[in-house]
């Protein structure tokens, strides 16, 4: 059965169909393991069938695709209105690197969004009326505080990016300090103390 990958780059392929928001949520661990992902779509649906109508070409629902792919799939209606809820899933093109002391997180996201941008055409003058139904949310955690991003607002180890229009989607970057390992730094102190001790004594 055919499996999709319901990542950034299928997202950005159906935002022009609907209203829809797509939120991310996204966890980095000292050794510089993804170790969350989550995503959140808000949409009607429209979009909602569209999603469904790219699963069910390997004979699967929207729902099954994901589990069979062991991710965690949730989708709460209101109206016409429906949020999903995707984890377990790992990322489709998220990264991270290490940098010396430094720990660096990419997502190319904005790659799908220049592609469209630079591609489609606009005949009919409709493209900032797809501006205007396109929001994406990235909210990234650190291991440790982040010194360097092209995040709209970072406090410590966490960062928030909040691309309200297509021409805003752009990649995500977030650079932060790796911390020292807890253990090494009680080992140093404890062999300081004793040091210490030792030496007075010795007096």
């Amino acid at each position: 059965m055919k499996k999709i990958v319901l990542g950034l780059s299928l997202v950005l392929m159906i935002l022009v169909s609907g209203c829809i928001t797509l939120s991310v949520d996204s966890k980095v661990n000292k050794e510089g393991e993804i170790v969350q992902y989550h995503m959140i779509i808000d949409t009607n649906s429209y979009v909602y069938s569209i999603l469904n109508s790219e699963a069910s070409e390997g004979g699967e629902t929207l729902r099954e695709n994901v589990i069979s792919q062991g991710g965690e799939y949730e989708e709460v209606w209101d109206g016409d209105d429906v949020k999903i809820t995707i984890k377990g899933l790992p990322p489709e093109k998220a990264y991270t690197e290490k940098s010396g002391e430094y720990l660096i997180y990419r997502d190319p996201i904005g790659d799908s969004a220049s592609d469209y941008r630079n591609g489609a055409e606009d005949p009919f003058g409709m493209s900032e009326a797809m501006d205007s139904v396109i929001k994406i949310h990235y909210y990234l955690e650190m291991p440790g505080e982040i010194v360097d991003s092209n995040a709209d607002f970072v406090d410590g180890n966490k960062a928030e990016w909040h691309m309200v229009t297509l021409s805003s989607i752009r990649d995500v970057h977030a650079k932060s300090e790796i911390p020292s390992l807890p253990g090494i730094e009680l080992f140093g102190a404890v062999i300081m103390l004793l040091l210490t001790t030792l030496f007075v004594r010795s007096e």
